[in-house]
């Protein structure tokens, strides 16, 4: 599970730059305690978590040499401030890239319930967003969705964010199979949408 974490640590985390430490930070009490904590322990890596008043979120940190090192040279996370200047990581396997890539979703994925109107009819559809500042990183995630056969859609805005889509019960479906949510409040959110969505269309008679 180390290549997911480094994806949590590369989207919802930072590395200090003159000290041995790795943070994680995330304001679901949930995923802390349920994900990323089980995850550091099924590879003995102590650990202290707590809640940062300031920054309204929680807290789990790490001072280790030997991951600070990993982070930063096999899956190419910069010390300091990274959001703009994080690029993907090379030489990883199949199965690590598709965990770093779960991680990233995890801390910067999003599903939702979109609404589009056509004459009278009002039609109901899920999504799944993602969205950073690294064109690099939207770029080599969407690759890594469509080699598995998930459709998205790119986009670029003026604040200097990069995003991506992935459209419709089908697509979203493929997502959820092939990659997923381990955050436990995005993966019930996905689910209920594609169960309403799925009870819809058999109510329809069309799935």
């Amino acid at each position: 599970m180390e290549p997911y974490y480094a994806g949590v640590v590369a989207s919802d985390g930072h590395i200090e730059p003159d000290n041995n430490r790795s943070v994680v930070a995330s304001s679901n009490h949930e995923f802390i305690t349920d994900v990323v904590e089980p995850v550091l322990e099924e590879q003995e890596i102590q650990h202290s978590t707590f809640w940062d008043e300031g920054a309204g979120v929680y807290k789990v940190s790490i001072n280790n040499d030997e991951l600070w090192d990993t982070l930063t040279e096999k899956y190419n996370i910069p010390p300091g401030a990274k959001a703009e200047s994080i690029e993907p990581p090379e030489a990883l396997t199949d199965e690590e890239e598709l965990w770093v890539v779960r991680g990233w979703f995890d801390g910067e994925g999003w599903p939702e319930e979109m609404t589009k109107e056509h004459e009278d009819t009002e039609y109901h559809y899920p999504r799944v967003g993602f969205k950073v500042m690294s064109e690099p990183i939207r770029d080599w995630v969407a690759e890594e969705l469509e080699e598995r056969n998930i459709r998205v859609s790119t986009y670029d805005r003026q604040d200097g964010s990069h995003g991506l889509w992935i459209n419709g019960y089908e697509e979203c479906e493929k997502f959820d199979k092939e990659i997923g949510f381990r955050h436990p409040e995005q993966d019930r959110k996905l689910k209920e949408l594609l169960a309403n969505r799925k009870s819809r269309s058999e109510a329809r008679g069309t799935g």
